[in-house]
């Protein structure tokens, strides 16, 4: 006992120290302090405030994607924080105005509660309480979670993997209800937080309860096991999909996410010092340079050296016909250690990328979790641990393994400081438009003259639309900084959109906003009442042609610097849609009454001889197999001169099925069999109007001669029973 308080004492001492040295500018005012001033991390501030502020269900959340709103667990607003601080603010303790300081302490007490409990790991394995405290605290600042401190808040909570491992070394001790209770709370609790913790846990959970059958530890026939089971595992995940199923209604999510085989790590990026001072030759490798940041969770130099060296062991029992998977004489480090191999196997894209592909259409859910580099966290503590306790192991053998463990010791803190010292300068940004609540400043000369009463919610311009996984529409200038700050001064929703999965049908109706009307807004339908919309335009000069649009509809109320305020009247959208609507009709009865201008209109295909019941007009559209290879334009172009700015369209039908919008254009342009260009690309890039299940794509380019071949061609191969159907193809000089 004497020992574990010395070991606990020092462990948050060092804790402290690390703090107070690399966090002591983001503790003085941890309220006005924002991690991050923009992207995902001001996004999950600004979507907490809000949360707390003015939304009225604990897991439904309007700050975006007005005026549907969404499930609070995809906007990334930290229910599990957000919502203990709104349930105390109704019964008289308003914690509310301190909720950006709430959650940067817990962000940094992560690294604290992670240090204590790789401390008690440590402990469970008789290790010394000092050599158990430093290495702990080395082990907790060389986390690849520590880079989650600047963004991805809900990620960056380090202590849920080693307190679950903890918990179950305490339980193999002792089978114990109290136990499985406490570890399926933090099961609940880290899959409320993010559910690629629950994923990470699924590997423990799986190695621990086959090895625990196995070995006889619990009797397959004994009714016990599963009610542990039940407890730790599956009770807090039909928890967490209650309160989901309860509050998302939405059925039309992306089931395929992008980036599983992008966001995935690489044994380089896991195992080798890349990037850092002590080994500047590896950045030499081209390769080296091209990984994402997703992939990078170095295990550190210690814990490499005593990989190698684990590995050549390994092939040595392998020889002398000894088991070679025993890499301990723990049998629960054993058993963790091969859970996060098969973790970090995961993490690398195994076995997806050996042409196996096909096996996501069976795994559900897990699809979801398309940054598969995040498994490979598991076996960063995993191989720390091994290597740490096995060179403590070691001490008994004399002063020159004692002169190694000090060493070993002494870099791995050296790593760790390398680590911290990358991120917390990152950390330590102010927003002087928040924090100035008087609205005095300049910046917010605005909110006194604009009466939020007045409108329904803000419409930025440039748009911008993350989160359906089939169209980005990336934000531009500075809009999505300005209207998260906008969206918190006069509690209006955003249109705007940077989410998780949102709905495909919700998506497409919201950019229907944003495209080149050709018929009525189905959105307008949707808007909770009748006042204007606030149009937030970036000074910039950076918009679309129907972004413009709204504008020479809008009435202007402020001008700043920065962004420039509009009012427009809903019923200003029927007009705009009526108008495009009728150019668009004339333009295309112009064509089909064969009187097109031929220098205007170079090609024309309604596909007439293809007979179809699926057709955007006529009776005739072109059908084939979405995921093969279809040329649908092969056409040399007349009367067009060098210079000339033309474009190809065409209608493409089916786009809100999932993942129509990520299809493959290849556009080939010759001029005397010489490509003179070339685009390879998806239909979201390209989209130009949406209207009655048809997108419109618009593909541009320039005439090089007189005699351009151009050829169209398009696929899905992920579309595997789909049919693509193309109508009304035009080639023609842009207007």
């Amino acid at each position: 006992m004497k020992d574990f308080k010395k070991g606990i004492l020092l462990t948050l001492l060092l804790s402290c120290i690390v703090l107070f040295l690399f966090y002591r500018p983001l503790l003085k005012d941890p309220n006005n302090v924002y991690f991050s001033p923009s992207g995902d991390g001001l996004k999950s501030y600004i979507v907490s405030i809000y949360h707390l502020d003015h939304d009225t269900s604990l897991f439904r959340n309007n700050a975006m994607n007005y005026p549907y709103g969404e499930m609070a667990f995809f906007t990334d607003c930290q229910p599990m924080i957000t919502n203990p601080v709104k349930l105390l603010s109704d019964i008289g303790i308003d914690l509310r105005p301190y909720i950006v300081g709430i959650i940067n302490i817990l962000m940094l007490l992560s690294i604290v509660l992670a240090a204590v409990f790789i401390f008690l790991i440590f402990l469970e394995l008789n290790v010394s309480w000092w050599f158990a405290a430093f290495a702990a605290i080395g082990i907790a600042m060389v986390s690849p979670q520590i880079g989650r401190l600047g963004g991805h808040f809900s990620l960056s909570h380090l202590m849920w993997l080693p307190m679950l491992i903890w918990l179950l070394m305490r339980f193999d001790k002792k089978k114990s209800y109290l136990i499985s209770v406490a570890i399926g709370l933090v099961t609940f609790l880290a899959a409320g937080m993010h559910m690629y913790f629950f994923a990470l846990f699924g590997f423990l959970f799986l190695f621990y309860w086959v090895n625990c059958i196995y070995t006889k530890q619990m009797n397959i026939r004994d009714y016990r096991w599963i009610v542990h089971l039940l407890i730790q595992i599956i009770l807090p995940l039909i928890l967490v999909q209650i309160i989901v199923g309860h509050n998302d209604t939405i059925t039309d999510r992306t089931t395929h996410p992008w980036g599983l085989t992008t966001y995935r790590a690489n044994p380089a990026s896991v195992l080798l010092p890349l990037g850092k001072p002590y080994a500047p030759f590896l950045m030499k490798i081209e390769k080296f340079n091209t990984f994402d940041w997703e992939a990078f969770a170095y295990i550190g130099l210690v814990a490499l050296i005593g990989f190698i060296t684990g590995i050549f062991q390994m092939i040595q029992r392998v020889r002398q016909k000894q088991s070679w998977w025993r890499v301990s004489n723990n049998r629960l480090i054993t058993v963790f250690f091969w859970a996060s191999v098969a973790s970090l196997l995961l993490s690398f894209s195994i076995p997806f990328n050996l042409g196996l592909m096909f096996l996501l259409d069976y795994l559900g859910p897990i699809q979801q979790l398309r940054a598969l580099a995040r498994f490979s966290w598991l076996f960063y503590y995993l191989i720390n641990l091994l290597v740490f306790y096995g060179i403590f192991c070691l001490l008994k053998r004399g002063n020159l393994y004692k002169i190694l463990a000090v060493l070993a010791l002494a870099f791995l803190l050296y790593d760790g400081y390398l680590n911290v010292r990358t991120y917390a300068p990152r950390m330590n940004n102010r927003v002087p438009e928040l924090e100035d609540q008087a609205n005095i400043s300049a910046e917010n000369e605005w909110v006194n003259l604009i009466n939020k009463d007045d409108y329904q919610a803000i419409l930025p311009l440039p748009y911008f639309h993350i989160g359906s996984e089939n169209v980005w529409l990336e934000p531009k200038c500075d809009i999505l900084r300005q209207s998260f700050i906008v969206t918190l001064k006069t509690g209006l929703p955003s249109m705007g959109v940077m989410l998780s999965r949102t709905s495909l049908s919700q998506t497409y109706k919201s950019l229907s906003l944003v495209s080149e009307p050709v018929s009525s807004f189905q959105v307008i339908n949707d808007l909770q009442n009748e006042k204007p919309l606030l149009l937030m335009v970036d000074n910039c000069n950076d918009l679309s042609n129907p972004e413009k649009n709204l504008v020479r509809h809008s009435s202007l109320i402020w001008k700043g610097p920065k962004f420039a305020f509009y009012q427009l009247p809903v019923a200003m959208l029927d007009t705009i849609s009526m108008r495009g609507t009728l150019a668009f009709e004339n333009e295309m009865k112009i064509i089909h009454d064969g009187n097109a201008d031929t220098t205007r209109i170079l090609y024309y295909n309604g596909f007439e001889d293809n007979q179809n019941a699926d057709v955007f007009y006529g009776s005739g559209a072109f059908s084939a197999e979405i995921k093969n290879w279809n040329r649908i334009v092969e056409q040399k172009i007349k009367n067009a001169q060098p210079g000339d700015s033309c474009e190809v369209l065409f209608w493409v039908k089916g786009y809100e099925t999932d993942l129509m919008a990520r299809s493959i254009i290849e556009f080939v342009q010759k001029t005397d069999d010489q490509t003179v260009d070339y685009k390879y690309d998806q239909f979201q890039h390209y989209y130009s109007s949406l209207k009655d299940g048809w997108m419109r794509i618009k593909i541009p380019f320039v005439a090089k001669s007189t005699d351009d071949l151009v050829m169209v061609t398009l696929r899905n191969a992920d579309l595997k029973n789909f049919s693509l159907v193309v109508d009304e193809v035009i080639i023609r000089k842009r207007p």
